[in-house]
C-alpha cells in the first residue's frame, strides 16, 4: 500500500490469482480495472469483469475477484478522515463526507460496473486516469491534484445514485426535486437539514415549508431525514466494519442505544442484529 496523504490511499497491485487483502477503510473502495479479465464476486453474486471496468467494494470482507487473465488494479481506498479538512486546504472538505455516506447508502452493492450512465462513465474514467497519472509522477502537488479529483469523482457518483433513488420517475416541481437532492447530498449535516435553513435556502415561507414537503412527497420531513439517516446507518453498519457507537456519531444520534431504539421502531431490528444477519 503506497500512502500520497494522511487523508486517502492509492494502491496499485497486479494479481494471476487473487490474494485477500489487508485494508482498513470506513466506507468502500473504488476500483479501476487496468488490465484483465475474470469475474468480480461480492455477497457471492458473480459477474465478469474486465479492463476498463469502474467496481465499488464495500469494507466488509465479502468480496473477491477470480482471475482469468493476468489483472492489475486502481485501488481507491476512502476514510473518513478523507474529509476533514487541513490547515492548508483551500477547499472545504466537510460536506462531502455527507456524500460518502449517500453513495454507500444507494448502492446495491452488487458487482458488474458501477455507473451506468455512459457519458458519466467516461467522464469518470478520465478523473481516474488522471489519479493514476497523479500517483505514478508524485509531484509535490500530486496530493492535492488527486484530492480535488477526488471529490469531482464523488459528485458523479452522487448524481447516479440520485438518479437510482428517482428510477425514472418525474419530479414536476423543480424547485422540490432541488430540494429533495440537496437534502439527500447534505443529509447528516444538522446545521444545513433544518426548516429554518431549508426554508431561506429555497425561498420557502418556514410556516408553509411542513405542509409543502408532505404535500409534494407524502411524508413529513422529520420522518423522511430520520429514515434517510437510518438507511444509511443500516447499510454502514452491514457494509463496512465502523463501530456501531461510532456510526451513531457521525450521523448526528445522541448514542448507539439512540440510534439502536430507533431502527428497532422503525424496521424492527436492532444495529447489531443487523450486523450479525448482513
Amino acid at each position: 500500500m503506497d500512502f500520497l496523504h494522511d487523508s486517502f490511499a492509492i494502491e496499485i497491485a497486479s494479481y494471476s490469482e487473487w490474494q485477500e487483502r489487508s485494508r482498513t477503510n470506513n466506507f468502500f473502495e473504488l476500483v479501476y480495472v487496468l488490465e484483465g479479465k475474470g469475474l468480480q464476486s461480492v455477497n457471492s453474486i458473480k459477474l465478469p469483469f474486465h479492463g476498463n471496468d469502474i467496481h465499488l467494494l464495500p469494507a466488509a470482507k465479502c468480496y473477491k475477484y477470480v482471475i482469468e487473465e493476468p489483472a492489475r488494479f486502481l485501488f481507491v481506498r476512502f476514510t473518513s478522515s478523507y474529509f476533514v479538512p487541513l490547515s492548508n486546504d483551500q477547499v472545504d472538505y466537510s460536506s462531502w463526507f455527507s456524500r460518502l455516506n449517500f453513495i454507500l447508502a444507494n448502492h446495491h452493492h452488487h458487482p458488474g460496473e458501477l455507473i451506468q450512465d455512459p457519458g458519466d462513465s467516461i467522464q469518470v474514467k478520465r478523473l481516474l486516469d488522471a489519479v493514476l497519472y497523479e500517483y505514478e509522477r508524485k509531484d509535490i502537488c500530486s496530493a492535492f491534484i488527486i484530492r480535488t479529483t477526488l471529490v469531482s469523482i464523488l459528485e458523479i457518483l452522487s448524481r447516479n445514485a440520485q438518479k437510482r433513488i428517482l428510477n425514472g420517475k418525474i419530479i414536476p416541481d423543480s424547485r422540490f426535486a432541488d430540494l429533495l437532492s440537496f437534502i439527500n447530498f447534505h443529509i447528516i449535516n444538522k446545521d444545513k437539514i433544518t426548516v429554518e435553513y431549508l426554508s431561506g435556502h429555497f425561498g420557502i415561507s418556514v410556516t408553509y415549508f411542513s405542509e409543502y414537503f408532505r404535500r409534494n412527497s407524502g411524508e413529513r420531513f422529520q420522518d423522511y431525514v430520520l429514515k434517510s439517516r437510518l438507511k444509511i446507518a443500516e447499510s454502514r453498519v452491514v457494509y463496512t466494519t465502523t463501530p456501531i457507537k461510532e456510526i451513531a456519531w457521525e450521523l448526528g444520534f445522541t448514542d448507539s442505544s439512540h440510534l439502536n431504539r430507533m431502527m428497532k421502531r422503525h424496521f424492527g431490528k436492532g444495529m447489531l442484529q443487523i450486523r450479525k444477519g448482513g
